[in-house]
């Protein structure tokens, strides 16, 4: 006899079932019994979960208060089912801030997961379990030795393991300004830079291990990141000439390898998603005069890359010519988000469209306003975009 036919319902439509509804309602129900309690954890419910969440965008941001982090906040948008930026208009209305303040710089956010930095340690956050993992610092590291060192990290994951990875750049910059001929010449042997590579594995046991000891580039990694084919990119500059370089990291071999981007026209440069394919989206001189070039990788092991050139439409050029832009990825339909460099009223970002090389503005409120007003130097912020929104698994560590 069926489990319908005695009123029971199979455990497979259930999770069918579960897997449709909002984050918020999994959690809630976790109370009702042992099966729905032990939902979270089960890797087939949660990863059923994903592929219905996957239309739903939302934007996260932080403020950090540098000298009181109680005061800091994470606030988001609402999910939408399309992406923002055909609206003209975004509220933060959600504060999803951390008990006691845990909030920081950097985010990186992934399936749901959010990472970000305080005090040069990694933290990855769930809101929608409202889990909260701290990660050990590396202790190893010989990097760490050196009086300016940082690091940065990037999450990742990979779908054949179906396992969460975080990588931790870790670089130290020696300066040799005012040194003596005769210093320069004793320390002429030790690298202007040099840098590691760490991976932790967010399950039970993990623990930081050093990868990837046989590359021998240092580099000075940017934040940026675009992770496509089970391989992570992040953007870097060498040592030496400041030469800009983009590294990838196979995700599940945690290989690295580096291929030197083309001659850039300046510094701001962002990396995207262009169609499935890696890019370096140039845009130093839209501030200047409306001209922008796309570098697209079209052969990573030949070094071939293809360029795009294009220039703002006249019509829009006031959009731009009042602050600096960072970019910040690209939207579900390949739009690069464009968002100010300095937290200034009336606060809003940029959607760039390729495709019709156009410019949509999209004006954000729920910003607490005195946030604007706070002195620049006790406040920092950071703005993602997040696909999917929700995610009810529970990390180990």
């Amino acid at each position: 006899m069926q489990d319908w036919e005695t009123g029971e319902i199979p455990e497979d439509l259930m999770i069918e079932i579960a897997a449709r509804l909002p984050a918020k309602s999994v959690m809630r129900f976790k109370c009702i019994s042992k099966f729905w309690s032990s939902l979270p954890l089960s890797t087939h419910f949660c990863n059923r979960f994903l592929t219905y969440q996957s239309q739903q965008p939302r934007f996260y941001m932080s403020l950090v208060h540098r000298l009181e982090n109680t005061k800091s906040l994470l606030l988001s948008s609402t999910p939408t089912t399309t992406c923002p930026c055909p609206s003209s208009s975004l509220e933060f209305h959600q504060d999803l801030t951390i008990g006691g303040g845990m909030v920081g710089n950097l985010l990186r956010v992934l399936h749901g997961f959010i990472c970000f930095t305080v005090k040069s340690e990694a933290r990855i956050y769930n809101p929608s379990t409202r889990q909260l993992v701290i990660l050990p610092s590396i202790q190893e590291s010989f990097v760490k030795g050196y009086p300016h060192y940082f690091s940065l990290y990037f999450i990742c994951h990979d779908p054949v393991s179906d396992q969460y990875k975080l990588l931790c750049v870790i670089t130290a910059l020696f300066s040799r300004q005012g040194l003596d001929e005769q210093e320069k010449e004793e320390l002429a042997s030790v690298p202007e830079t040099i840098s590691e590579h760490w991976v932790f594995v967010l399950e039970a046991g993990g623990s930081w291990k050093r990868v990837a000891e046989d590359f021998r580039t240092p580099h000075h990694p940017s934040r940026q990141q675009v992770t496509m084919n089970n391989v992570l990119y992040y953007m870097a500059f060498t040592d030496s000439s400041q030469t800009c370089v983009l590294v990838s990291f196979d995700i599940r071999s945690e290989e690295l390898s580096m291929i030197k981007l083309p001659p850039p026209r300046g510094k701001r440069l962002a990396l995207i998603n262009y169609g499935g394919k890696v890019a370096v989206f140039d845009f130093s001189l839209l501030k200047e005069n409306g001209l922008v070039d796309l570098w697209v990788v079209e052969h990573w092991r030949n070094k071939e890359w293809s360029r795009k050139t294009l220039f703002l439409q006249p019509c829009q050029m006031h959009l731009v010519t009042h602050c600096f832009f960072t970019a910040k990825g690209t939207t579900l339909k390949g739009q690069v988000l464009l968002v100010p460099q300095y937290l200034i009223p009336p606060f809003y970002f940029l959607c760039y469209d390729f495709q019709l090389n156009h410019l949509k503005k999209v004006e954000i409120s729920g910003i607490p306003d005195h946030w604007f007003t706070m002195d620049s130097f006790f406040k920092s912020f950071d703005v993602e975009f997040m696909d999917p929104t929700e995610n009810v698994k529970y990390l180990e560590s």
